[in-house]
């Protein structure tokens, strides 16, 4: 179930992640449309990845190396996946410099996922930390 939850929060992160990128992208390029398939596979690649942050979630770690060590390896994980995904969905092609633009993009996705997961966690934390000092500041009192 906790697997699953995890997919859940993943997936929104990460696909509003690919989302901003891909309106950099698009906003960067001459293109004048977006073409229709697009938002589709922009999320399916959003649950693959999802899937594979919440199998491989470096969180787990209880040394900051092994922490590290975690997140290279999730991170290339991530971009074997978003090549071979952009590769099939016509997203780039297989030479140095789109493989670096997805390399690129995948950190982007990968450093806005983070950020916005630590803040929204931090939030609740301090939401769960206030809530127990004013329930056991009330027992206090009585």
């Amino acid at each position: 179930m906790k697997k699953i939850l995890l997919f859940i929060k993943y997936f929104f992160y990460i696909t509003t992640g690919i989302l901003i990128v891909v309106a950099l992208n698009f906003a960067l390029s001459d293109e004048e449309t977006l073409p229709r398939d697009t938002l589709w596979q922009i999320l399916a690649s959003g649950a693959l990845t999802a899937a594979i942050t919440a199998v491989l979630s470096p969180q787990d770690s209880r040394t900051f190396g092994g922490f590290a060590v975690k997140c290279a390896l999730h991170y290339a994980a991530l971009c074997v996946v978003m090549i071979l995904c952009g590769h099939s969905f016509g997203w780039l092609s297989y030479d140095l410099g789109g493989i670096a633009m997805m390399a690129l993009s995948v950190a982007l996705v990968y450093l806005f996922t983070f950020f916005s997961y630590y803040i929204m966690d931090r939030k609740q934390a301090d939401d769960i930390n206030r809530r127990l000092r004013e329930k056991y500041r009330d027992e206090e009192e009585v």
